[in-house]
């Protein structure tokens, strides 16, 4: 088993209106007379939003519109934004809210529903004297940790993100290069703002990202990854000469080595001397506030008001009730003695399900996972009206990445179709995976998973941009856990009992999150104690566990989105059967729970309660 994380599909989606300008011509409507719709008005705030943040522009594929290419930039995080962020985010609200939700009609309604949640959760997690320059969806709580903070992400951004198809691109790669300096110290003011507020990462997350950028640091600025990034990019343009690519590389070799890497040493001497100081591995809990905010970060996370009590006592029933179930499928393979974890972990050390620790091993992983894949093609057109007509692609996790990495992630194709959604499958501790656990994570982060939902999303044209790109964890995870169950009703594991289990070992790890985030970050369970429950309870390599721990330390609330929105999911679907009887086709509920958008869990209910009504209304005609 390993740690499955979606990489948000957009990871600077957070931003989605951190740079918007309420003065340059978007009014909220009762400032004059104005019959721009709803939709409108949404797009036009995301517009603006695009165009002042240069990495978002890159993630989107956006170089060549009216404003021109900004791909020669990095995005703003300077200190000075906090205050902006805050006051931008509250005027978008406004005029959010100026919009009577009574007179809208159709798909207006929900959008609204969407964006007064999304903007008024950010909003409150922005409140805190500590926050970061930065909005909290799909971002870091702390200014430096080891999984997707700005330091520890830059690099994959410029080896994904930042396309070159001319000299000009890559002139532009290269003064992006300088501007990473200037964006690192941005990051540095960030920590060193939090510090003074007693806003310290834990030891794991500083060690962490440390390492990594002991990585980046240690080959010389001509070997460095940033400049074996441009090589390969310019390796694909041939119209630029040989000479002139050279050129092109001794450039960026001098960028690395006077911007790049001097910001990337002055970030790392900080985190050393922090690291002096032994800070603690602690939740939430120990920060000022910490109790509102691990609140307000629920809130965000499960898109309900559950509180962290409520969710701990769902996850130890569901913990109990996939724990027979396993249970039982361990007995029927002859494993009848220990606990679910101790057999559980019999099994994962059987050489007949694990991998050769070698080239040939880890290209074997890749091909087990396309293999999988394909077995569900026959099954799709019985579940599903639509399908993505996006590709999508297996890749290992950069090398460089591959030690605090998840497991496996998911990140979207590109809008224009120049890139394919691609499942990034971590292939650097090869004991990780095992064949009968594999399936279940093909099929989360793929087909029918994150790529059947976030692709689909991205094709809703009718929908405001808002709606196609933004993907609420508990929406986007419920979905790919909900996908995980619905593989093993279509059948695809009948003749499979192993695979199923994998799928009921990935479910457990899910319920072992409920209980052990808001342990950690509300009950102040040490993360130890989290550890070994983890492991008791699943049968997790304690490796994986102690990388799950350590993020659940700096991503609070995030793990309780799979389980919770899987819930709701089951929930919803159980509901409309037994409303309909036989009128229920599981293809149309798809067709409603994916052709909205990832939408927050109580908006979808709405939306679902509202087809029942309708077919229900239908009939009785």
């Amino acid at each position: 088993m390993r740690k499955v994380l979606l990489a948000w599909c957009l990871a600077s989606i957070a931003a989605l209106s951190s740079g918007v300008a309420i003065s340059d011509g978007v009014t909220a409507p009762h400032e004059k007379e104005d019959t721009t719709s709803f939709h409108q008005r949404l797009d036009e705030l995301s517009t603006l939003s695009i165009n002042s943040d240069p990495e978002l522009r890159s993630i989107l594929g956006i170089v060549d519109d009216e404003i021109g290419n900004l791909s020669h930039q990095m995005t703003d995080v300077s200190l000075p934004r906090r205050a902006q962020l805050r006051n931008e985010w509250q005027q978008l609200l406004d005029i959010i809210n100026a919009y009577d939700r009574q007179a809208q009609e159709g798909q207006e309604r929900w959008s609204h529903d969407l964006a007064a949640w999304f903007y008024g959760v950010q909003i409150d997690l922005l409140a805190f004297d500590w926050a970061p320059a930065w909005v909290q969806v799909g971002s870091s709580v702390y200014a430096v940790d080891q999984l997707f903070s700005i330091p520890v992400s830059i690099p994959q951004f410029m080896q994904n993100h930042h396309a070159i198809t001319s000299e000009s691109d890559a002139q532009n790669y290269i003064t992006r290069l300088e501007a990473i300096g200037q964006k690192l110290d941005q990051v540095l003011d960030n920590f060193d703002m939090q510090a003074e507020h007693g806003v310290i990462p834990p030891q794991v997350a500083l060690e962490g990202a440390a390492g990594q950028i002991r990585t980046l640091l240690a080959p010389e600025a001509a070997s460095s990854i940033f400049v074996a990034a441009l090589q390969s990019k310019l390796d694909t343009v041939p119209s630029i000469e040989p000479e002139r690519r050279q050129a092109l590389l001794n450039e960026a070799e001098q960028a690395v080595r006077e911007h790049t890497n001097p910001a990337y040493a002055r970030l790392l001497t900080r985190l050393e001397q922090t690291l002096e100081k032994n800070p603690p591995n602690q939740g939430v809990w120990a920060l000022p506030d910490g109790k509102e905010f691990y609140d307000t970060a629920l809130r965000w996370n499960t898109s309900t008001d559950l509180d962290a009590d409520t969710i701990h006592q769902i996850g130890h029933d569901e913990v109990a009730r996939v724990e027979k179930q396993m249970d039982r499928l361990l007995r029927a393979e002859g494993l009848s003695e220990g606990s679910v974890g101790e057999r559980v972990v019999q099994l994962a050390k059987d050489p007949r399900f694990a991998y050769e620790d070698s080239d040939k091993g880890r290209a074997e992983v890749i091909a087990d996972i396309e293999a999988a894949l394909d077995r569900l093609t026959p099954y799709i057109p019985h579940y599903f009206n639509r399908v993505p007509e996006q590709e999508l692609q297996v890749s290992p996790v950069p090398e460089h990445a591959q030690a605090t990495a998840p497991g496996g992630y998911y990140f979207p194709p590109a809008l224009d179709g120049s890139r394919p959604g691609t499942f990034f499958i971590n292939l650097g501790d090869i004991e990780s995976n095992n064949r009968w656990s594999l399936p279940t994570l093909a099929y989360h982060e793929g087909a029918p998973g994150h790529h059947f939902q976030i692709s689909l999303a991205q094709t809703l044209d009718d929908l405001p941009f808002l709606r196609r790109m933004l993907n609420p964890s508990p929406y986007t995870e419920g979905w790919a856990l909900y996908a995980e169950q619905l593989v093993a009703e279509m059948g695809v594991y009948a003749d499979d009992p192993l695979g199923d289990l994998g799928r009921l070992q990935a479910e457990m790890f899910r319920s072992v999150r409920l209980v052990v985030d808001t342990g950690l970050h509300r009950k102040r369970w040490t993360p130890e104690q989290a550890e070994a429950y983890m492991i008791e309870k699943t049968g997790m390599n304690p490796r994986d566990v102690r990388t799950e721990i350590n993020r659940y330390l700096v991503q609070p609330g995030q793990a309780t989105s799979y389980k919770i929105g899987h819930l709701k999911m089951l929930e919803l679907r159980e509901d409309a059967k037994a409303r309909l009887g036989e009128r229920f086709d599981i293809r149309e509920f798809h067709d409603v729970v994916l052709s909205n958008g990832a939408l927050p869990l109580l908006v979808l209910e709405q939306v679902v309660d509202e087809w029942v009504t309708a077919l229900d209304a239908g009939k009785a005609r």
